[in-house]
């Protein structure tokens, strides 16, 4: 006997009394079984008479045995055009039914159709060892009717992404203030989806969050799958350490994850909200830049000092105009940048050498992507934190020979 049972429209059959119901297929009649004495029942529940692809469809097979069990076993179980998960182990009890003593089992399925189309679920079949009298042992095999169900497509969603589930809540959280963090701080997003009905691996990949002025890690992702009687229960939780490249903020655009609500049987979205990420103050860097303007504004008047008396002694030589003098001094000595980055490898302060490399390979019109991610590499990727000192003067070297920290301007 099958019942099917859907959101809005169920097939009920609890008030009936076991007895009545037409007999069940099997597989071979036994003189030694009475009709009646057992029985295999299939019930499915989807949010829908015809679920989507993907879509969990929960099946709960029941048998009811009036005999004496010495050993069983499912039979292999096929699905064609199905993937599914049982959901715990059989459940064995015992009971009344219409004043007769029934063994029930009860095993539990999810199922998620892989194809479009009328698709078909069983039959299943339960080998039984029954025994007779005190000794007598033989085996017997009960077998469930099969159903068919229509399977619709999976419709068409924005950039083709499909998410079905009962519910699904996301968290957002950050272990301090990502506005006002303190200079050189490193900030840490924790982001959780719990979907109700899916199993871990069908849930969504991390949104790349990234940007040319954000420093970003993304530890390796968790995913676990929790197994109830109701379907699976999928988390998948993201943790990226994220900080400012220099002291400008910036700020982390939005993501949206869409999803369908298996029970409404509407489309929705998860929203991971846009957030401004930025040091509260710039001191650090503001002390590093007057240090370099204060170098170069004393080695101007120290040039001139020696120009000017060269110039005097030169027969037949004019000065050039101040405008064009100014200019060609200033090419002649290095950024504040290259300054403070030369100052931060002596003093062997990664943060500042990071921050000042990235400005220098920026203005370089180098393919400054690669470089600063190898200098993140070698700076901060070491399992997500700094306990590892890296060798600066050696990245130094390397970022040297590539040409790209060479800008006078």
């Amino acid at each position: 006997m099958v019942m099917q049972r859907f959101n809005r429209r169920a097939v009920c059959l609890a008030g009936l009394s076991l007895l009545a119901l037409p007999t069940a297929a099997m597989a071979q009649a036994d003189p030694r079984v009475a009709e009646g004495d057992t029985r295999l029942l299939v019930e499915i529940e989807a949010g829908s008479e015809t679920p989507f692809v993907g879509e969990m469809i929960l099946v709960t097979i029941t048998g009811y045995y009036d005999v004496t069990i010495t050993l069983e076993n499912f039979e292999g179980i096929e699905l064609p055009n199905f993937t599914w998960i049982q959901l715990g182990r059989d459940v064995w009890s015992r009971g009344r039914i219409g004043g007769r003593e029934f063994v029930t089992m009860e095993r539990k399925l999810a199922l998620y159709p892989q194809k479009a189309g009328v698709q078909r679920i069983g039959p299943f079949k339960h080998n039984l060892t029954l025994m007779e009298g005190k000794s007598d042992r033989f085996k017997h095999q009960v077998v469930s009717e099969q159903i068919d169900i229509e399977i619709k497509p999976k419709p068409k969603t924005n950039g083709g992404w499909w998410f079905p589930a009962k519910e699904v809540v996301m968290t957002d959280d950050w272990d301090m203030d990502p506005s006002r963090m303190a200079n050189g701080a490193t900030a840490t997003r924790t982001i959780r989806i719990v979907a109700e009905g899916q199993p871990a691996e069908m849930l969504p990949n991390p949104p790349m969050m990234t940007a040319n002025w954000l420093i970003s890690f993304i530890a390796p992702e968790k995913r676990s799958t929790e197994i109830t009687r109701n379907g699976p229960i999928g988390t998948v939780e993201w943790t990226w350490r994220l900080r400012p490249s220099n002291a400008e903020p910036g700020e982390i655009r939005a993501f949206r994850i869409p999803w369908f609500d298996t029970t409404s049987r509407h489309m929705r979205e998860l929203v991971i909200d846009s957030q401004r990420v930025a040091f509260a103050a710039i001191e650090e860097d503001e002390a590093e830049e007057n240090l370099g303007a204060d170098l170069a504004g004393l080695a101007l008047p120290a040039l001139l000092g020696l120009l000017v008396p060269v110039a005097a002694i030169l027969p037949g030589r004019r000065f050039l105009p101040a405008k064009l003098l100014g200019s060609r001094i200033a090419r002649a000595f290095p950024s504040r940048d290259r300054l403070a980055l030369e100052l931060a490898l002596w003093r062997r302060d990664v943060r500042a050498y990071r921050r000042h490399a990235g400005r220098l390979i920026r203005r370089s019109g180098a393919s400054h992507e690669m470089l600063i991610a190898d200098l993140d590499r070698s700076l901060y990727g070491h399992d997500g934190n700094e306990t590892t000192a890296p060798n600066l003067r050696t990245i130094h070297r390397k970022l040297v020979a590539s040409g790209a920290l060479f800008s006078f301007r």
